[in-house]
């Protein structure tokens, strides 16, 4: 798996979505979002 390097801040934002759980679910669903709410159509 690659290693990416981000921010403090968005490492907290990770670990708040995260609530214990699985990070790369986590950073996966974030994705999720970002790519909906930047194409409504899907």
């Amino acid at each position: 798996m690659p290693e990416i390097t981000v921010s403090e801040h968005l490492y907290e934002k990770l670990e708040e979505a995260a609530q214990d759980s699985d990070m790369d679910q986590a950073l996966w669903q974030m994705v999720y979002l970002h790519e909906r709410g930047n194409n409504p159509a899907q």
